[in-house]
């Protein structure tokens, strides 16, 4: 009986890691995404022939004076020009001064919203630019190209720029351009060079990157939320849902234009990068910037010569800041402020230091864990080595900096072999206790047409409808009123295992456990329906919600199961 419980036992874990690691051999990976074309030199020539200051026009609009936390803070609300040649296209930018003589902080917006995501209890759970003015430094939080008060040529407004087949030109002729207009408005105002820090949100983390990398007077770049390769986003259906055509393709033309707006362009195109500092706060289930994104542009960073340096929030979205964010960039400031980008880079260096080992990390210390980069959702490590060594994990770290690595992924060769070993294992388990093959084929067949639809849902889209509940404010306790993270993940991980023990068992015990299986499989997949229906109806842009109801494949193959089972088969 002990030795029939151990080959069970064997069988149970052949399964697991075989379908663990058929879901990393299936999923993307950042090895298969293009690259970012580099903008030819013409096309820096077009947009960088004047003078980044020429014809600034700067202009004092008002000034009032509102208090802060027992602090008085001056606010002046400046104008300046987009460009030379557009001398009728004003940015509105706002400066928050409480009389300190620290550094200078640009602040940049996400898509859509305005300098008042900074003056208000937003996301970030701190009024940011009246915080850093009582701080001591100096703030210019500005209204992006059309976005707020400010201008693009033709009086459009963004959604008439981004939602196009080449929304390049909005990021790099309007966008990037106010903000480095921005930091030529802080030099007018007293910027020291060097003394300039750069901080935003989404398309403002885009732009942060950008202009962190060109500008020389620049020399600490806080980007939120946001990665260069655009390409990375494009493949995962990120980014690309909410501007581009979300027909396009990866062929060439497009992957050029895409590129004029990618900060991966900018910061290869950045002569050097030596002495700037980069802190990249960033979520491990964005929904529109992918993790490979992430790698590939602290990558280009590196390569390029900058102190680069990431806190990774697992299980976190676009929309939700991570443990410790604005303590940490608020303590990176200050360390900015006392002795310029090296003194902030010793600091994040210091706690970068201080990462448990690889060993640890799978072990499940101190880590978090998903099966492959675009599978499941990350869940509290577990010390399975054979399973987590194919996936990928992700340090949790808190404190007063947070810095992480990059998720620690093992090649897709190690997925290839841990999957022929599990395939091995349960085979041969299975013919030691007398069984045909049967019972190792059907779970593992379940197993990949269970887990597809989180990888293809909806059409380009290709993120977990668990990223999306969130996203969209589709709360777990409006539908279930229980965790739908944790439920969801138990299911997932579980249903295969169910069936495997319906296939394997007799009488009414094996009927009873099919019926488990098909509850188990559809109560996911029907929860992934409904939310997309209803993501659809808040949408602002069009969400495929016609794709195949995938949801009720798990229950044909359990279905299909059960007929072989009755005649013989299995």
């Amino acid at each position: 009986m002990e030795r029939r419980v151990k080959l069970i036992a064997l069988y149970v874990i052949g399964i697991l890691v075989a379908s663990a690691n058929l879901a990393v051999l299936t999923s993307y990976s950042h090895n298969a995404y293009p690259q970012t074309l580099k903008p030819l030199r013409a096309d820096f020539e077009k947009l960088w022939g004047y003078n980044w200051s020429a014809d600034l026009n700067l202009n004092l609009m008002e000034r009032r004076s509102t208090t802060y936390r027992g602090v008085s803070v001056e606010v002046s609300h400046y104008t300046f020009t987009l460009r030379p040649d557009l001398p009728a296209c004003r940015i509105h930018a706002w400066l928050y001064d409480a009389g300190g003589n620290g550094p200078w902080v640009i602040l940049v917006h996400g898509l859509g919203g305005s300098h008042l995501f900074f003056d208000r209890e937003s996301e970030l759970g701190v009024r940011l630019a009246p915080e850093l003015a009582v701080r001591g430094f100096k703030v210019l939080a500005i209204d992006a190209a059309g976005h707020g008060e400010s201008c693009i040529p033709g009086g459009e407004e963004w959604r008439d720029k981004a939602f196009t087949n080449n929304p390049s030109e909005f990021f790099l002729y309007h966008v990037y351009t106010s903000a480095l207009r921005a930091v030529e408005a802080a030099k007018q105002l007293g910027a020291e060079p060097g003394r300039i820090a750069i901080m935003g949100v989404s398309m403002g983390g885009m732009t942060s990157l950008a202009v962190g990398a060109l500008h020389p007077d620049v020399s600490l770049a806080i980007p939120i939320v946001a990665s260069g390769c655009i390409p990375c986003m494009t493949a995962s259906g990120g980014l690309a849902n909410l501007v581009g055509n979300p027909e396009a393709g990866l062929d060439r033309d497009t992957v050029y234009n895409l590129s004029l707006a990618d900060p991966l362009a900018y910061i290869w195109a950045a002569p050097s990068l030596e002495g700037k500092v980069f802190y990249i706060l960033f979520s491990t289930h964005d929904e529109y910037f992918p993790v490979e994104g992430l790698e590939a542009t602290v990558k280009a960073l590196e390569e390029r010569g900058a102190d680069t340096y990431v806190a990774l929030a697992p299980n976190n979205n676009h929309y939700r800041p991570g443990k410790g964010w604005i303590d940490s960039a608020l303590r990176v400031l200050e360390e900015f402020k006392k002795g310029g980008a090296q003194a902030a880079s010793t600091l994040l260096s210091q706690n970068y230091a201080e990462r448990p080992s690889p060993l640890r990390l799978l072990a499940g210390i101190g880590a978090w864990w998903r099966p492959s980069a675009n599978g499941l959702c990350y869940a509290p490590g577990v010390p399975l080595l054979p399973l987590l060594a194919t996936g990928e994990v992700v340090e949790v770290r808190s404190g007063p900096v947070v810095t992480t690595g990059l998720p620690y992924r093992m090649p897709r060769a190690a997925a290839a072999v841990l999957l022929l070993l599990g395939l091995a294992a349960a085979y041969y388990s299975s013919r030691r206790l007398g069984w045909t093959p049967g019972p190792v084929i059907a779970p593992m067949t379940a197993s990949l047409v269970y887990v597809l639809p989180y990888w293809i849902w909806p059409g380009r889209f290709t993120l977990q409808f668990l990223d999306v509940l969130e996203r969209y404010g589709v709360t777990p306790g409006m539908i279930l009123g229980f965790p739908t993270v944790l439920l969801a993940t138990a299911l997932i991980l579980a249903a295969p295992l169910i069936l495997a023990a319906a296939v394997l068992s007799r009488g009414r015990k094996s009927g009873a456990l099919y019926a488990v299986y098909v509850v188990a499989a559809l109560i996911p997949l029907l929860l992934m329906r409904l939310t997309l229906f209803i993501i659809a109806d808040k949408a602002p842009f069009e969400v495929p919600a016609t794709t195949a109801p995938l949801e009720a494949l798990p229950p044909l193959i359990a279905v299909a199961t059960w007929m072989l089972r009755r005649r013989g088969l299995i």
